[in-house]
């Protein structure tokens, strides 16, 4: 639809410039340097030329907030990709040398043998990196493809995480709501959301708040991707057999206030941490669903009886992340008309296409659209911020959930009773104020609409 703003067709495409306040990893593009290494290879030992790339390589992705680092194999050529605000970029497509042993560099660093195995294992590994005078942690994985091993850096830099409440882009109201629920003495609050979308992040944060002296916070996870001060952080070993489950049970004989488990998986993890909640403990997890309230039908499915769900849950959250506006080219777009507001929602639930149609069409609005200039690398943007999906337990949802009422339904009603804010409203909120383009909430939640 035209009035999401999309972007001008005669705009350039493709990668990003580095901003002036991001260009410090290196004056000269990947490429550049690469070649500047190629034409060096006769005056050095081809170690000393990986260990200058792999570097290079990282800096250029701190540098560019890059959260993956992608190195490929593509026949004949070496393939270096970065996965900046959830888009993937090419940062280097050149003939590869061999007399340049990048990936046996990145193994070694990473605990691997130098050279991959001959028939497949699963590998994975972890190193730390000082760039620019802060440790920066990388968690590698290695892939055998018909070209040849591919790895994956995922890049976790702990400056970027943003670990306050504050920093992740709740409303205020529903900042003051999480606030309060995170100190409830007992209960268990669920996050959803697909992979990279901030769970871990938001997670983090919400301990971070609550985590004093006093109480002692216990975490499971797998793995565990930051080290925090003042948790007890467990990460989860299936070959030695502390698993989700063993580990769960483990951490209730350690007198815990505040367990986290990272992820929940299946019934014996769940009915382990329901009924945890229901006997004084305050838990934080995460489950894979696509939006809050389908967090209920997981458990259902699952195994978990309905009185186990409706007693122990405090409530929910949804989210994902959106690409901020470039504030140096944005422009300012007209609000959609009625009419093509109207054809977006007609698919909907009434009752939430109501609210939607109202959001769009209030008067007040700082609608923007995506431009492109060097600042963002002609995207259109820079940067990221979380749309959340905030859904609390009442009387009315919890007679839902007894009644093992269908999704739809208990959306309804926490719609309807001022439970529930969906991701597109929230959305919607960061486009009024100029945050993001509505196109660019549109895209992100396509699935929920």
């Amino acid at each position: 639809m035209a009035f999401w703003g999309n972007k001008q067709e005669d705009q350039a495409q493709g990668g990003q410039q580095p901003s002036p306040a991001r260009a410090s990893a290196a004056n000269a593009s990947i490429e550049e340097s690469y070649h500047n290494l190629i034409e060096a290879k006769g005056r050095a030992p081809g170690i000393d030329l990986a260990i200058k790339l792999s570097d290079l390589i990282l800096e250029h992705a701190v540098a560019e907030r890059a959260s993956d680092v992608h190195i490929e194999n593509q026949g004949a050529n070496l393939r270096v990709r970065f996965r900046v605000d959830g888009i993937l970029q090419d940062m280097l497509n050149a003939p590869k040398n061999t007399d340049i042993p990048l990936t046996q560099r990145i193994r070694v660093l990473a605990g691997f043998d130098p050279e991959p195995p001959t028939s497949f294992r699963n590998e994975e590994g972890r190193f730390q990196k000082m760039i620019g005078g802060r440790a920066i942690q990388v968690r590698v994985s290695s892939f055998p493809t018909v070209n040849g091993e591919k790895l994956v850096l995922r890049v976790l830099d702990r400056q970027q995480l943003g670990l306050d409440l504050e920093q992740l882009g709740m409303d205020q109201e529903s900042l003051a709501i999480i606030k309060k629920l995170i100190r409830n003495p007992y209960g268990i609050f669920f996050i959803t959301g697909s992979t990279g979308s901030g769970k871990t992040t938001s997670l983090y944060a919400m301990l971070k708040n609550i985590n004093t002296p006093m109480i002692n916070v216990i975490s499971l996870e797998d793995p565990v991707e930051y080290r925090l001060d003042g948790l007890n952080q467990a990460q989860i070993n299936a070959k030695t057999g502390f698993t989700w489950a063993e580990g769960l049970r483990t951490i209730l004989r350690q007198d815990p206030d505040v367990i986290m488990v990272g992820e929940i998986r299946d019934y014996e993890t769940a009915e382990i941490s329901l009924r945890s909640a229901l006997t004084g403990h305050l838990l934080f997890t995460t489950i894979h669903t696509i939006n809050a309230p389908s967090i209920i039908e997981r458990l259902f499915e699952m195994g978990i009886p309905p009185f186990l769900i409706a007693s122990s849950m405090l409530g929910a959250m949804s989210q994902r992340l959106v690409r901020k506006v470039c504030q140096q080219c944005a422009q300012k777009a007209a609000p959609p008309s009625e009419a093509v507001v109207n054809e977006f929602i007609k698919n909907m639930d009434p009752v939430e296409a109501k609210i939607v149609k109202e959001l769009i069409l209030k008067p007040g609005s700082d609608y923007k659209v995506e431009k492109g200039c060097p600042a963002c690398r002609n995207t259109g943007y820079v940067g990221r911020v979380g749309i959340f999906e905030l859904m609390l337990m009442n009387e009315e949802v919890r007679k839902q959930v007894l009644d093992h009422s269908p999704t739809d339904m208990i959306r309804r009603t926490a719609i309807q009773t001022g439970k529930l804010r969906t991701l597109l409203m929230d959305g919607i909120g960061k486009a009024r104020n100029g945050s993001t383009t509505l196109s660019e909430v549109i895209r992100v939640t396509a699935t929920m609409v």
